[in-house]
């Protein structure tokens, strides 16, 4: 009866997140009927709620994902990403090389947004060599190979948190995954475009320098907290802040990235998150679930497998990491590092099949902004899952600043 409960409670949350409702108010609605379906006293379900929101856990994943905006907003302000890009065009003479380290720089940066710069840059190399949707598959994964396993994205932060698996450790085994993904792309894909000559108008010495100048904020504050395991929020805090006085922000542009920063619905969808956990830890859900599947004719790995991968689709990383992870560690116990690697591995298939990733919209949004200018869309954009491109936000001025930014760049005679 708990897993009908459970499955009931999970088609809820995926109902409403296709009707394009917040995370937070999504997990809010699921958390209210775990109350109600599994009778928690009301009293009891308050105290967990608030001792949960009052706690460091989740104080330090919504402190860590702050600064880490602020951060990328301070890079973003500057045109960096932008430069890394250029820098990447000069020191690899292989285009498929070049594209593919540039969307997976540009994964680095957070925002749905970016997968449609992804896509243009896919398309322009790719030209007939590849289909539509072949062009659109390439983007999307390589765009996000970093969001499954660099310590500045809220899923990898969350499941680290719940799991208490050390990033550096998680960052180790999740190498093999991002590896056999490149392998994957070059052997399906990119071996079908002919290599051709990289832009030469720089010496690579001044490449590597501009590469280095554009991202060495955000490469130091990944390479500390994966080699010295310290606090992603106290590492990024700092490295935000040398950057701001290196590259000498006024006191207006500092104010800036810190409002800018500041994304109220991600916090509280994140510290939903964590409460819809702790009140399926509270119903017993984690204790009762493995009795159902210790039955079953498969290996508990391939029930995780199954349930990661449906949690996923149904409400995304974060939210599959604090509802799964604790059961996976109940049913495996000595899993370690390996075991958070393997689901987070699936979690970063699913995500790419799910029916409620952003990304998706913003593809469709990029296609209808280019098409109204009379311009040819990239064909990246148009094909990925075209029966899912809908659009979240026609009227948002900021994914257009950066779409016209990117066609901009791709026209430019």
């Amino acid at each position: 009866m708990a897993l009908i409960k459970v499955l009931i409670i999970f088609v809820v949350i995926l109902a409403l997140l296709n009707k394009r409702l917040p995370l937070y108010l999504a997990m809010i609605f699921g958390s209210l009927l775990m109350i109600v379906m599994f009778r928690l006293p009301i009293a009891t379900a308050g105290q967990t709620a608030l001792h949960t929101i009052t706690g460091w856990d989740v104080w330090s994943v919504n402190l860590a994902m702050y600064v880490i905006s602020v951060l990328v907003y301070e890079l973003d302000l500057r045109h960096r990403f932008e430069d890394a890009q250029r820098a990447m065009n000069g020191l690899m003479r292989d285009p498929r090389l070049n594209t593919s380290l540039a969307c997976m720089f540009i994964g680095l940066m957070q925002g749905p947004a970016t997968v449609t710069i992804c896509g243009g840059m896919v398309d322009t190399m790719a030209g007939d060599h590849l289909k539509n949707d072949e062009k659109a598959a390439v983007a999307t994964y390589l765009r996000h190979i970093p969001e499954a396993m660099v310590p500045t994205f809220t899923g990898v932060i969350v499941a680290c948190s719940i799991s208490g698996i050390s990033i550096s450790s998680f960052f180790v085994w999740m190498l093999p995954m991002a590896l056999l993904t490149l392998l994957t792309i070059y052997l399906v894909y990119l071996r079908r475009v002919p290599r051709t000559v990289g832009e030469t108008g720089r010496s690579k010495k001044e490449c590597v320098r501009l590469l280095l100048r554009s991202l060495w904020s955000l490469l130091l504050a990944i390479a500390v907290i994966i080699v010295f395991s310290l606090p992603t929020w106290a590492v990024v805090a700092v490295v935000a802040a040398v950057n701001a006085l290196v590259e000498k922000f006024s006191a207006q542009e500092v104010r800036n990235a810190l409002i800018k920063g500041f994304d109220l619905k991600s916090l509280l969808g994140i510290t939903m998150t964590y409460v819809f956990k702790d009140l399926l830890i509270l119903g017993g859900v984690i204790d009762v679930l493995p009795t159902y599947f210790e039955h079953l004719p498969i290996p508990a790995f391939l029930v995780l497998v199954i349930l990661y991968a449906f949690g996923t689709l149904v409400a995304g990383s974060s939210a599959a990491a604090a509802a799964f992870i604790p059961l996976a560690y109940t049913m495996i116990p000595n899993g370690g590092a390996f075991l958070l690697a393997l689901l987070m591995s699936v979690s970063f298939a699913s995500s790419q099949l799910s029916p409620t990733h952003i990304c998706t919209d913003h593809l469709g949004l990029f296609r209808r902004h280019i098409l109204r200018h009379g311009q040819k869309a990239p064909a990246a954009v148009s094909a990925h899952r075209p029966h899912r491109l809908r659009l979240l936000c026609a009227a948002d001025g900021g994914i257009l600043k950066k779409t016209n930014k990117a066609c901009a760049k791709r026209h430019r005679p």
